[in-house]
C-alpha cells in the first residue's frame, strides 16, 4: 500500500513537470521556458527528497511533532525559488537578471511542490522511504539535466 502512494506520487510528478514542459515548448517555441521550469521542478524535487526523508526520521522519533510532511515540502519549495533567485541574480545573470526565468524557474518549484504536498509520500519503513525519496532527488536531477540539454549547457 504504502509503496504504491509513492510510485503513485512519482508518476503525478513526472507528468506534471512533462506536460510543463511540453507546454512551454508547444506554447512559446522557446527552449529556455522550458529549461527554466524543469530546473525549477528538478531543484525543488531534491530538496523535497532530502527533506521528507529527514522529516520521516524525526516522525518515528517523535511522531506527534511530525505527523504531516506537508510544512516541510511548502519549506523545501520556498528554500528551492530562493535559491533560484540567488542562482539568477549572481551565477546566470548576463549583464543582468532575467525576470521571465526566474518566473518560470519558481513555477515548475511550485507545480512540483504542490503535487509532493497533495499525494502523500512513503510511509513505510526508513529504507522504503530512502529508497522514495532518493528516487525523487534523481528524478530531480534528471530534470535540470534535461533542462540543461535544452538550452545547450550539456
Amino acid at each position: 500500500m504504502y509503496e504504491f502512494l509513492a510510485v503513485r506520487r512519482l508518476v503525478a510528478v513526472c507528468l506534471l513537470a512533462g506536460a510543463g514542459a511540453a507546454t512551454y515548448l508547444v506554447g512559446s517555441g522557446r527552449f529556455d521556458y522550458a529549461a527554466h521550469f524543469l530546473a525549477g521542478a528538478g531543484g525543488t524535487l531534491i530538496l523535497i527528497g532530502a527533506t521528507s526523508f529527514l522529516w520521516h526520521l524525526l516522525r518515528s522519533r517523535w511522531p506527534s511533532i511530525f505527523a504531516s510532511a506537508a510544512p516541510a515540502i511548502a519549506s523545501a519549495t520556498l528554500i528551492s525559488i530562493g535559491f533560484g533567485l540567488v542562482a539568477e541574480f549572481t551565477v546566470f545573470a548576463a549583464p543582468v537578471a532575467d525576470i521571465v526565468d526566474i518566473v518560470h524557474q519558481s513555477l515548475g518549484a511550485v507545480v512540483v511542490g504542490m503535487a509532493c504536498i497533495l499525494l502523500p509520500g512513503s510511509r513505510g519503513s526508513w529504507i522504503a522511504t530512502l529508497v522514495s525519496d532518493g528516487t525523487i532527488g534523481a528524478l530531480g536531477l534528471v530534470m535540470i539535466m534535461i533542462g540543461a540539454a535544452l538550452v545547450g549547457i550539456i
